[in-house]
């Protein structure tokens, strides 16, 4: 079963009221986070090239939320290293799967990649997250909502698997 994580609306990568921003939206899949994202001319580093630095945003955010389905925390990136392996075309939808390797005490390590319907593999990243506390994780869910609710990260995560 799948469903939609939270978001901030102000957030770069998810917020829906920033204008600037990616405005995507996260899903569950299992234990994977995914989400999806069609590129336009504004998100170019030169014609026809999507810049790099909106690829590593998407997958850092999409790593990020990785481990909080099982640590039931959030986490801030420590470490993110992006492999680009070809340039996606203008106007490609990509999908952005981000997946948990290791939920250490210390730095939670994830793995994510780049692909578009096809299966061809844009871009691989991996990321160490540094785990934040049971109160910072209530502070920022403070901010976070779903469909207009304010849940904690626990039942957004239980409404998002289906449970």
């Amino acid at each position: 079963m799948e469903g939609r994580l939270p978001n901030y609306e102000f957030c770069y990568v998810c917020g829906h009221a920033n204008p600037l921003g990616l405005n995507v939206r996260f899903q569950v899949q299992g234990e994977t986070v995914s989400t999806r994202f069609r590129p336009d001319a504004l998100h170019s580093g030169y014609p026809g090239r999507l810049h790099g630095g909106v690829i590593a945003a998407l997958l850092d955010e999409t790593m990020g939320w990785a481990p909080c389905l099982q640590a039931r925390r959030f986490a801030v990136a420590v470490e993110l290293n992006v492999r680009y392996l070809k340039s996606p075309p203008p106007e490609t939808d990509l999908i952005i799967v981000g997946r948990t390797e290791t939920l250490g005490s210390r730095i939670w390590e994830t793995s994510g990649e780049v692909t578009d319907d096809a299966g061809v593999v844009y871009a691989r990243g991996k990321g160490r997250y540094f785990p934040l506390s049971q109160a910072d994780t209530d502070a920022v869910m403070a901010l976070l909502t779903l469909d207009g609710e304010h849940l904690t990260l626990a039942e957004a995560i239980e409404r998002a698997v289906g449970r």
